[in-house]
């Protein structure tokens, strides 16, 4: 195959969901009969669609169907609030929006029609995924086939991926880490359990009878399920935990490992389509930070004055949209892209992540900025001024804190944030203060904010 173009459907491929198996004869059919539906409903070649729902069976569909019909596929986060989903669908210039899977009923009623696939170029953009950018305002990095190809082929190889192996697909199909699962499974031909609930019980049970050899979690994820099923051992057939998303403290790597978990710490982003690097076959024992060799596909360059990684090679997208209707150019001249992560490598070659280089916070392995909570929170009555920061939290990584100066109590600021907000985008502190840290231009002073928080936080 190609190494530049993604693959129909491999025939070993299928997917599990709520019980049933499809296979990849009856996948093609669906996909024939969903392009259809689509095309009734004006979906026409080069246009973008945006799935804001959060429908797992439908956003899966929709990876593999948008590219036959020459078009782009947007997945949203379904908790982002609503001024925030209306800047990402603006800058992805979304021509269709789905906010529920009603295309997705009777679809079997037109399995007997084939759809004329019109499939994307390789250098064509075929996914495009939100990631944070200057000032909170959205970044929507343009995924090619021939990134996305690059990606999953080196990971495949990365991770021995083969026919007879099940991926349990528990991450949200709104992050590359989640779609770049489905994506292996197609091309490897294995199987992908695709899962409705990421809650501990769920995960242990699906582990168990699904008979899973491969595992994607974010730290948050894995810290729960510990903290839940603590002398739960791992099915023998498990073969690789990928753990990513977010720096991994080295207490949880510990006891996972101990435990006979099979991590393999990971360090990817959106921009590169998702692996960089992947410490396989799983350590008996890890240093914090590592994430292994880079994958084949990769090359990899540290700053000499700040230690800043900079990654190049075929999966590392070139563009992003924003909100103007313009382009950013993310990589330089070379092809080169800074990520503004920190790490080292050592004499061997194997990467050391520890952290990142900018404003953003990673809570419960998503990427928040600041900015964009302090809009939100800035329309809770009784909230003056406010400012967002973090603190370090064994189970999400960096825990959200919200200081603020208003007559608002605590409390009522808590409640409107869980009414009006969702998921990891409620800060897990609230405090009220005399004064924001500023400087004598109105500047809030990020870095004297986290202080304050951490203090606060201490101090309860």
């Amino acid at each position: 195959m190609a190494p530049n173009k993604l693959p129909q459907l491999n025939r070993g491929f299928c997917i599990e969901y709520r019980g049933k198996c499809y296979s990849a004869r009856q996948l093609e059919q669906l996909l024939d009969a969903l392009c259809l539906r689509l095309q009734a409903m004006g979906l026409a070649p080069g246009m973008v669609l945006a799935s804001v729902g959060g429908q797992r069976w439908l956003n899966t569909l929709l990876l593999f169907a948008l590219p036959r019909m020459g078009c782009v596929f947007f997945p949203v986060d379904p908790a982002l609030p609503e001024y925030s989903r209306r800047q990402q669908l603006q800058a992805a210039r979304a021509d269709m929006v789905l906010a529920d899977d009603a295309c997705l009923e009777k679809l079997e009623a037109d399995l007997a029609s084939r759809f004329p696939a019109r499939e994307l170029e390789p250098d064509a953009v075929r996914l495009l995924l939100a990631t944070s950018g200057t000032q909170g305002q959205p970044r929507i990095v343009e995924l090619s086939g021939r990134n996305l190809a690059a990606s999953v082929q080196a990971s495949c190889k990365r991770l021995a991926l083969e026919e007879s192996d099940t991926w349990l697909a528990c991450l949200p199909l709104h992050h590359i880490g989640g779609l770049s699962i489905l994506l292996r499974c197609a091309h490897g031909g294995a199987k992908a359990v695709l899962m409705d609930r990421s809650d501990p019980p769920a995960l242990k049970t699906a582990l168990v009878q699904s008979q899973v050899t491969h595992l994607s979690l974010v730290p948050a994820m894995l810290h729960r399920l510990l903290e839940t099923h603590g002398e739960f051992c791992p099915p023998a057939t498990l073969k690789a935990v990928v753990l990513g998303g977010a720096p991994a403290p080295g207490a949880l790597v510990e006891a996972a490992l101990q435990l006979g978990w099979p991590l393999c710490p990971s360090y990817g982003l959106t921009e590169a389509a998702s692996q960089v690097a992947t410490l396989f076959p799983p350590p008996q024992r890890w240093r914090p930070g590592c994430a292994g060799f880079p994958l084949a596909h990769v090359e990899i360059k540290l700053c000499e004055d700040t230690d800043v990684i900079s990654v190049r090679g075929p999966s590392i997208a070139s563009h992003a949209r924003c909100v103007d209707g313009g382009r950013w150019k993310l990589t330089d001249e070379q092809g080169w892209l800074n990520t503004r992560d920190l790490g080292r490598m050592d004499s061997e070659g194997r990467l050391y992540v520890f952290g990142r280089n900018d404003d953003v916070f990673v809570s419960g392995g998503e990427n928040i900025h600041p900015q964009l909570l302090e809009q939100e929170l800035a329309h809770c009555p009784g909230v003056e001024q406010v400012a967002v920061s973090a603190f370090a939290d064994a189970t999400w990584g960096d825990a959200l804190a919200a200081l603020y100066c208003g007559p608002a109590s605590a409390g009522q600021v808590n409640d409107w944030a869980r009414r009006n907000l969702q998921g990891v985008f409620v800060p897990k502190r609230f405090f009220k203060v005399e004064a924001l840290p500023r400087n004598t231009m109105g500047k809030l002073l990020r870095a004297e904010v986290k202080v304050l928080a951490q203090k606060l936080v201490q101090e309860e």
